[in-house]
């Protein structure tokens, strides 16, 4: 997360949560909305309709990953930033316990928001407009409207309760409004439940559904590797389907189920063997002779970013420790000279993050 963050800009902070943007999302947007302008399969002013579809996605993936946040406070963890990106969002907990259900809590809290919005919309739709909501996922949001030629917008979505108005073009940009975001939030709850592997949201339960029985390293090593059968299903539609989004998010795939794997290898050889370079140096130091040392095995491009990727996350968690240890100092002090009432709701979820962090220290 933190070498994509090197290429995004915070937008602002709500609920002590700064959301930030990778500057390749409006770039990719824009395309998008470009590729809907000059097509000659949409109709003229149709961009309009892509543009309402991409905030709708933003808002909606934006929310997905407060929710994320809020269960991980939920479960006595925190999280403080939301980046999103081309391929959606990334929420990161700290601190959360290392237990199945807080694992659980903390990936469902995603998709919970995407149902909820689903069934108030759904509602709306059906009790106020006498409308079903659009439940297949291969209903066209832009294909379903066209402009008339004075340029109003003219609603093509026949999902009518009544048999007796499925003929009836209506002019309800609202009501067209309302069942694409019932249908944005759709696609997100299916997509993040329904593609159980890692990184998305149904590999992340999967793997802590499976951890009471398998443990925690069998449960993620099967999310993974079922990670991998989801890559090569999307890789393959992407091909089939020339769709380039597709085929980024198939790299992604593999290089997030690569990193898990490589950090759950090495988390494992140190719970068993413990810190083999810490032990090495020591009797380093006891040696008059220097011994040769063994020529380190040549890692490919990947092996080395990832590689990369593990000691920069790593000096990161140092640094926060040592900023949260500093903050805690503060707020010690704070207590000391007001009060423990002079803490904010903020302050106080730090000070119980921390404790916890100490509590549960080895």
């Amino acid at each position: 997360m933190r070498d994509l963050n090197s290429w995004s800009l915070p937008i602002g902070q709500l609920f002590g949560i700064t959301i930030r943007v990778h500057l390749m999302l409006p770039l990719l947007m824009i395309g998008l909305i470009g590729r809907v302008m000059w097509s000659d399969d949409y109709a003229p002013g149709t961009w309009q309709d892509a543009a309402m579809v991409l905030a709708f996605m933003f808002i909606s993936v934006l929310l997905h990953e407060f929710g994320h946040c809020f269960a991980a406070r939920f479960m006595d963890g925190d999280a403080d930033e939301i980046l999103m990106w081309p391929l959606g969002g990334l929420a990161y907990s700290k601190s959360l316990p290392n237990t199945p259900i807080a694992h659980f809590v903390f990936t469902l809290g995603g998709p919970l928001v995407n149902l909820v919005i689903c069934a108030i919309v759904g509602l709306v739709l059906y009790f106020v407009f006498d409308k079903i909501p659009p439940l297949s996922p291969f209903w066209s949001p832009l294909r379903s409207f066209h402009r008339d030629a004075e340029g109003v917008g003219v609603e093509m979505w026949v999902f009518l309760r009544s048999p007796a108005n499925q003929a009836a073009f209506e002019k309800s940009l609202h009501i067209l409004a309302l069942a694409r975001l019932f249908w944005v939030n759709w696609i997100l709850l299916l997509f993040n439940t329904l593609l159980i592997g890692i990184p998305f949201d149904g590999g992340r339960m999967l793997q802590a559904s499976l951890w009471p029985r398998l443990g925690q390293y069998l449960s993620t090593k099967v999310a993974i590797y079922a990670g991998y059968v989801v890559m090569v299903i999307i890789g393959v539609y992407a091909i089939i389907d020339k769709e380039p989004i597709m085929a980024f998010l198939a790299v992604f795939i593999f290089l997030a189920c690569s990193q898990e794997l490589q950090a759950l290898e090495v988390e494992r050889e140190e719970s068993l063997f413990g810190d083999f370079s810490q032990g090495y140096t020591s009797l380093e130091k006891d040696e008059e002779e220097e011994q040769p040392q063994p020529q380190a095995k040549s890692q490919n491009f990947i092996q080395r970013w990832l590689a990369e990727r593990a000691a920069k996350k790593e000096q990161e968690e140092q640094e926060q420790r040592e900023a949260e240890d500093k903050r805690m100092d503060e707020l010690l002090e704070k207590i000391k000279k007001y009060g423990k009432g002079s803490l904010t709701d903020e302050e106080q979820r730090f000070l119980k993050h921390v404790s916890d962090r100490y509590k549960n220290k080895p």
